[in-house]
């Protein structure tokens, strides 16, 4: 029996920062597989010519949507496995209409995600940037005001699937943790070890918030100047998600208080300009969108479900067209 023919469309730096030889040779145990030869994004019009009479690709980030020439050009088309996180945007109605499926990594950029979350977490409290700067100016340490993890009343504002893993690694700390999700249930909140809990109650009695929302009009500052004024003073503020998701203006006036201490690795605009104030504020830390890595566990993902495809098997990731409304 033929092996199914698959489209590798990732360009060649990119493709050995996402695809572990390891597992591209687990791909052509399975597939007849075509790599891109160049180190250039193919265009749309490249990128149909390539695939045509192909029955997977393989996609990853800046490479061309799936389109209807695609769709017209490789009429037998059967997955388009993105080796990167949101879709939205990137499959045309012809895509959904046919039944091709769509499946995401954004699982694996959620596990680089919560990893840094829990490093920013786990930073604050115990207070190493203060630590850090006191030491290099030879000045007392506070070392009274470092916090354990341990026992803290964290909030998690969206249980999507970065907030979610973000709750599995705090469990080991026996936190109090409240949830904002209005899709979340309360034995859904049970289930991930917390309780629900508003906004307003999540900022007036949390030392840690960790935004992790996708980004929706209904997101848009959903923290905002009422619930920074809410907060304890030195709680702890992380923002991985998107910076349209807080009011920064807000957060900027309670950070020149001193009040809170703020770790931000998106911003709005993104990045900061030159003269804002998040660039000198001492209690804040800002990092360049590095939260989500270009890492071999998108690769990993993307070729397990080429995999389970063509064994018939179900997919572990797959993006549906009526879940569009409800993701980043």
């Amino acid at each position: 029996m033929a092996k199914p023919r698959v489209g590798l469309l990732v360009k060649s730096s990119l493709r050995e920062r996402i695809l572990s030889d390891v597992d591209l040779e687990k791909l052509k145990s399975f597939a007849e597989v075509e790599i891109n030869p160049t180190d250039e994004d193919f265009s749309e019009e490249e990128a149909a010519e390539f695939l045509a009479g192909k029955d997977g690709a393989f996609s990853s980030w800046r490479v061309s949507n799936l389109t209807p020439s695609i769709i017209e050009r490789a009429p037998e088309l059967q997955i388009w496995a993105y080796g990167a996180g949101s879709i939205k945007g990137k499959i045309c109605d012809e895509a959904w209409e046919k039944g091709v499926v769509v499946t995401s990594a954004a699982p694996a950029i959620a596990d680089d995600v919560a990893e840094l979350a829990m490093g920013f977490i786990t930073i604050g409290l115990r207070r190493v940037v203060p630590y850090m700067r006191e030491m290099r100016a030879n000045e007392p340490a506070l070392k009274p005001k470092a916090r354990s993890l341990f026992r803290r009343t964290v909030g998690v504002v969206s249980a999507s699937q970065v907030g979610q893993r973000v709750m599995r690694l705090l469990k080991p700390y026996n936190v109090r943790l409240l949830i904002y999700d209005p899709f979340l249930s309360e034995e859904g909140a049970k289930e991930l070890g917390g309780e629900l809990a508003d906004l307003e109650t999540i900022a007036r009695e949390c030392e840690v918030v960790t935004l992790h929302a996708p980004k929706l009009p209904e997101t848009y500052h959903i923290w905002n100047e009422k619930h920074f004024k809410l907060m304890r003073d030195d709680a702890i503020y992380v923002n991985t998600s998107r910076g349209d998701n807080i009011d920064e203006a807000a957060l900027i006036a309670e950070l020149q208080k001193g009040r809170l201490f703020a770790f931000l690795d998106v911003t709005s605009p993104e990045p900061p300009v030159a003269e804002s104030p998040l660039r000198q504020l001492s209690n804040v830390v800002l990092t360049p969108h590095v939260a989500g890595l270009q890492s071999y566990r998108v690769g990993e993902i993307a070729v397990e479900e080429l995999r389970r495809c063509f064994a018939g098997e179900e997919q572990m990731f797959r993006v549906t067209r009526d879940m569009l409304d409800r993701l980043a």
